[in-house]
């Protein structure tokens, strides 16, 4: 669907219209930070671009680096630049900490909420988390990742915020392995870290809330398939199951407990479509993700009807191939491996949006996402969307890297249509 500036306007009256009929969760932008070097120049700069999106909540995203191999992880560190990263000692832990309570509060005093992904990537190269095993609660050279993590982001979090600010923290983001191995271990970590934020500051329970996050499918990071198409896991997962779970070390019952214990259940959902898709497919991530999950006895609905809230913790469209390196081939692939794109900074080379059938299918897939969103998320009531603002990714301009002199991968028209569907729901 291509989309003009005349429909662009009729469809933000509609979004506008049918919003104040019925709410519905928003956009949130995140601000996406892979060094103490980002959180020293670059935070402001991407809080201030996430301040015009009228959002009523700003998503930070730290990032803390390991060295170790996709299965197995030896130290953490604190990385400084591309090259060179810190071993964790008093001062950088505190610098950690300081810098990024700092640019928090810059979204705290604009009247922000505030939430955080506490995010780990591999030093040594890319690999997946979800596959990394590792105990939350174990030192590695020292320290734990509950040391390293979790609480210099929650030490930041009870800087920043004031009575009345509202923080949803998420322990993790999308490391299937360890957290059915180590259930338990990350139980401990939900009562520990409120205790953190809240501090002795007088805050209500009912505003700091803690979650645990994981992708939309291969939820246990355990189970191998031989396809990576979200539809063939789907279909074959219960054969797979069966033939592969009793040899893995899956901690299940505290897992339901773990589940039972947060305040909020995160979801990494890059939805699988095609063009032109209706919106009952945006259904798909989580109607996956409920499925996984009933395997060790949750129940995804019952859950969100109890009370907890549901949220989108990561969401996008990349447009590149799977390696990172290029361009994807065709709308089909654009369309059905949304995960995959390209890291800033931003080049013309790098830059799929310069397609206009890619960059009209980027609008539709907006469009269509803020309908479900207004109508309630389907099946499913979804109390926030993280958009993914980094690499081309970014479609809403907030990251500092985001446009470059030849281009940009933000686009004005999608900026537009999120500003008023943030204003809508949030009136």
């Amino acid at each position: 669907m291509r989309v003009t500036p005349c429909l662009l306007v009729c469809l933000t009256a509609a979004l506008l219209a049918s919003a104040a009929a019925k709410q519905g969760g928003e956009f949130s932008p995140s601000v996406v930070l892979t060094s103490l070097d980002e959180m020293a120049n670059n935070c402001d700069q991407m809080v201030n671009n996430a301040l015009q999106l009228n959002a009523k909540s700003i998503k930070f995203v730290p990032t803390v680096h390991y060295y170790g191999s996709e299965s197995s992880l030896n130290s953490y560190c604190y990385r400084n630049n591309w090259g060179s990263c810190e071993a964790p000692n008093k001062d950088n832990m505190e610098r950690f900490t300081a810098l990024l309570a700092r640019c928090m509060k810059r979204a705290v005093d604009a009247g922000k909420d505030i939430a955080v992904l506490a995010h780990l990537d591999n030093m040594q190269g890319y690999t997946w988390r979800n596959l990394l095993q590792f105990n939350p609660n174990e030192k590695k050279a020292g320290y734990s990742y509950f040391d390293v993590v979790v609480a210099p982001m929650a030490r930041a979090a009870n800087r920043a915020i004031k009575p009345g600010t509202k923080v949803v923290f998420t322990l993790n983001g999308e490391t299937g392995k360890s957290v059915s191995q180590y259930a338990g271990q990350w139980l401990k970590l939900v009562g520990a870290t409120k205790a953190i934020i809240k501090g002795q500051k007088p805050l209500r329970a009912s505003d700091v809330l803690v979650g645990i996050s994981l992708n939309y499918n291969k939820v246990y990071g355990w189970i191998d398939f031989d396809q990576i198409s979200p539809e063939y896991i789907s279909k074959n997962f219960d054969r797979q199951w069966k033939a592969q779970a009793a040899k893995y070390p899956m901690d299940l019952p505290n897992m339901k407990r773990l589940y039972q214990a947060v305040d909020v259940i995160g979801v990494s959902a890059y939805p699988p479509l095609y063009p032109n898709f209706g919106l009952a497919a945006l259904d798909t991530p989580l109607k996956y993700h409920e499925q996984e999950l009933s395997y060790a006895g949750i129940s995804l609905k019952d859950l969100v009807r109890s009370g907890k809230k549901l949220v989108i913790s990561e969401w996008g469209l990349g447009g590149g191939t799977q390696d990172g390196n290029g361009v994807a081939a065709s709308l089909a692939d654009v369309a059905g491996h949304p995960f995959f794109g390209l890291w800033y900074p931003y080049a013309a080379y790098k830059d799929p949006w310069k397609n206009s059938q890619y960059n009209d299918y980027r609008r539709y897939l907006y469009s269509q996402t803020a309908k479900w969103l207004r109508a309630g998320a389907g099946d499913y009531k979804v109390d926030a969307l993280y958009v993914w603002t980094a690499g081309s990714w970014d479609a809403l301009g907030v990251h500092y890297a985001t446009a470059g002199g030849d281009g940009s991968w933000a686009d004005s028209q999608i900026t537009n249509m999120v500003k008023a569907h943030n204003k809508a729901v949030n009136a």
